[in-house]
């Protein structure tokens, strides 16, 4: 009996076994064949994935820019403008608790959907762009061992 200790778990196999299975584990490539894998230690990827690096965290800090501004300078300043009118506000037919009730509430709440929202979506963007800069340098590695 051969004991063989894995991340996972401990199992006992018998030694017929641990032979066809150290040998399917030989033969098959160090870098893996799937679109976003890491690239293991050791293996030099370049300049090119370096600007492609470069070039989607940059086109993702600008996405981030402009959605930011959009909002601020857009949206919310058309939301609070539609709340102040639509409160009675503008009329200075509110007392002081009726312009916090109706309009300065709505509009912190509005806002704070907004930003949880946008954070949501560009801690997305980043994932994409990273699983895509981690597609390039696995093409990259893989080019460089196989040398095509």
């Amino acid at each position: 009996m051969t004991t063989i200790i894995s991340p996972n778990k401990t199992t006992k196999i018998s030694e017929k076994q641990g032979k066809t299975k150290a040998a399917t584990t030989a033969a098959k490539s160090p870098v893996k064949k799937r679109p976003f894998t890491v690239v293991r230690k050791g293996v030099k990827t370049g300049l090119p994935v370096a600007v492609w690096a470069t070039v989607i965290r940059a086109a993702i800090l600008v996405a981030d820019y402009l959605l930011i501004a959009v909002t601020a300078l857009g949206v919310i300043p058309m939301i609070g403008l539609y709340l102040h009118q639509a409160s009675g506000a503008a009329q200075n037919e509110l007392t002081t608790s009726g312009t916090v009730a109706l309009w300065i509430v709505p509009l912190l709440f509005v806002v704070t959907l907004l930003a949880v929202a946008e954070i949501a979506l560009m801690r997305w963007l980043w994932r994409v762009g990273s699983r895509g800069i981690a597609s390039i340098r696995g093409h990259y590695a893989t080019r460089k061992t196989t040398g095509k």
